[in-house]
């Protein structure tokens, strides 16, 4: 049967992404080490101080960070040569924030994927972003911010059209914007349309995103 997916560039690099990352974490002890480090997010551990709070084994130590390092899970903040002429090994630990701000991005890539491959069957006369939207939203403003990703999404392209195309917007401009959909948290609202490629920054100034037709 021929199919009718298209996969655009991104979509295929956040797909390779997502399955080493699932590698990664696919054994226990490895996500063991992961955890202990995620609920640390701002300390640096030793070698010996994760040992002790994963209880993994010291001798199998060195491969997992090493794994968890080559896809950004964690950084090895300094590393420490035990003999001369040995390979240095990971002394000092830290999860990575930077990895938190790549998850927005790459989970709505997938979910476009995901409902290319399985798209949505016909509904009623009110779809589930119309739902959503009439759940979350009343006159124009957010009245909550939702749990799942997915209907966040539907907020975020929502709040997204009320910025023009072609129009530079100064930071403060966005904020006084978003504060009169959701003054509550306008700051989220904000990271997100960066973070999901709805506005572009630079310099200080905020524009549209010129939508791909693929």
């Amino acid at each position: 049967m021929e199919s009718n997916l298209s996969v655009t560039e991104n979509q295929a690099e956040q797909l390779e992404n997502a399955l080493e990352l699932l590698k990664a974490i696919a054994s226990p002890t490895r996500l063991a080490l992961l955890g202990v480090l995620a609920a640390r997010l701002k300390e640096v551990l030793t070698v010996t101080e994760l040992e002790e709070l994963s209880k993994v084994p010291a001798h199998q130590l060195e491969r997992d960070l090493r794994q968890l390092a080559d896809v950004g899970f964690i950084r090895i903040e300094e590393w420490l040569v035990e003999k001369p002429g040995r390979e240095p090994v990971p002394a000092k630990i830290t999860f990575n924030p930077d990895f938190l701000k790549q998850l927005p991005l790459m989970i709505s890539e997938l979910h476009k994927l995901n409902t290319q491959l399985n798209p949505p069957a016909p509904k009623g006369p009110q779809d589930e972003r119309s739902q959503i939207l009439a759940r979350f939203m009343k006159d124009g403003k957010l009245v909550s911010w939702p749990a799942q990703f997915k209907n966040q999404l539907y907020i975020i392209e929502e709040v997204a059209k009320v910025f023009e195309a072609g129009v530079n917007y100064s930071e403060p401009e966005v904020n006084t914007i978003l504060k009169k959909i959701y003054d509550y948290d306008y700051v989220t609202l904000r990271r997100y349309l960066v973070d999901l490629k709805f506005l572009q920054r630079a310099n200080g100034i905020y524009s549209v995103v010129a939508q791909s037709n693929e």
